[in-house]
């Protein structure tokens, strides 16, 4: 935040500038014309082919003057103007890091063939989970990749994501019939209805929106008592020749920003419900990456000493980094309770017959010749016997 306060700073001068450069020239260019004007309409008041007067060649000579002089200090302001553009971009390079090639994969880590199929199914898959079906299908026959599935649920949600955005919460409100009992607590289904009675009231009339309000907001009074209150008071501010609403009131009369909230809220629920997601692969690995960055970079600084870069493997970072609530947790992390490290394709954790579960370095280290007793029970096995367990 420091940084872009920083940027923000110098911005504001180069703005500053601007403004104060193209006011002052257009105070001169406009007595110019003045100038000029004036002199044109003196001399058209003269006979044809008659020569000018000595005062009058003395005024041309002036303003040719004036206007050479005009030119150069305008040329001038402008060479100022691109120094202070300059700086700006001195400022970003100051207080932003430029150069990431240090922390961040190279590119032929994307192009091998075991990575380059995997990009390309998730550029296609977000593709269409964005509702960019065309898109995708170009893109997927360019490509060459094997088709992906563009009907899928996600794909689905967007869909009706999109017609809510256009203020037509039909399709949601079908999905969300479908699903009653899983969205028994979600406010999901009030904030469709309020929207469906919104958009009655203004294209069949309140009556219309009346009717459908006592039909469908009895079951939401209990939980969403304060909301229902204010959808119906909007009511009254849909009929012809009301005035303008309160200040409270204009987002629900709103359909553009009712829209936008309803669109939000149904992929944030939908997506619980249906155990997804809300961002695809590609844009989570895009914001993780993001938010990671500017940490591992000053990580790696710290790490630049021969004794401990060895600690910064490929594979994973020598610290964990906080991504925040919606930063990406996607997967299960086991941790060893015997050797107290995290679980890596290296080091997997491992089922004994028992059923309990430790990592391949810990069995390792226990087993004695083909002979391995459990560290939490009395049960004896073979090494061998144990199976590595996978995470989805």
């Amino acid at each position: 935040m420091d940084s872009c306060l920083g940027v923000e700073q110098d911005l504001d001068k180069a703005t500053t500038k601007f403004t104060g450069i193209h006011d002052h020239t257009n105070k001169i260019l406009q007595d110019l014309i003045t100038q000029v004007e004036n002199i044109k309409q003196e001399i058209a008041k003269q006979p044809e082919n008659e020569q000018l007067s000595e005062d009058q060649a003395l005024l041309v000579s002036e303003l040719a003057a004036t206007l050479k002089q005009t030119v150069f200090q305008m040329s001038t302001e402008h060479r100022e103007l691109h120094a202070t553009v300059s700086r700006v971009g001195k400022s970003i390079d100051r207080h932003f890091i430029v150069d990431y090639a240090a922390v961040a994969p190279k590119a032929e880590s994307f192009c091998s063939e075991t990575n380059r199929p995997i990009m390309e199914q998730a550029i296609a898959q977000h593709l269409y989970r964005q509702g960019l079906e065309d898109v995708g299908d170009v893109f997927v026959d360019e490509a060459h990749i094997p088709p992906v599935e563009r009907t899928c649920t996600f794909a689905q949600l967007q869909r009706c994501a999109a017609a809510l955005s256009d203020g037509d919460p039909a399709p949601a409100l079908q999905w969300a019939e479908k699903r009653v009992q899983e969205l028994a607590h979600s406010p999901l289904p009030f904030t469709l209805h309020r929207m469906q009675a919104l958009k009655l009231a203004r294209e069949q009339g309140v009556v219309s929106a009346i009717e459908y309000v006592r039909k469908e907001f009895p079951a939401y009074a209990s939980r969403h008592e304060r909301q229902l209150q204010a959808a119906v008071c909007a009511l009254a501010w849909c009929t012809p020749g009301a005035p303008t609403p309160p200040a409270n009131y204009a987002h629900l009369l709103d359909p553009k920003a009712l829209g936008a909230e309803a669109a939000e809220l149904f992929i944030r629920e939908s997506c619980a419900v249906l155990r997804l997601a809300a961002l695809s692969p590609l844009a989570g690995a895009v914001i993780a990456g993001a938010r990671v960055l500017p940490a591992l970079h000053d990580i790696r600084a710290k790490m630049s000493h021969p004794n401990v870069i060895a600690a910064w493997a490929d594979d994973e970072l020598p610290l964990e980094v906080e991504l925040g609530e919606d930063g990406g947790g996607y997967h299960s992390v086991f941790a060893c309770p015997i050797l107290r490290q995290q679980a890596s394709e290296l080091n997997p954790p491992m089922r004994l017959l028992c059923g309990h579960v430790i990592s391949r370095d810990a069995l390792n280290k226990l087993a004695m010749g083909v002979k391995l007793k459990c560290p939490y029970c009395p049960m004896e096995q073979s090494p061998g016997e144990a199976r590595q367990i996978y995470f989805s």
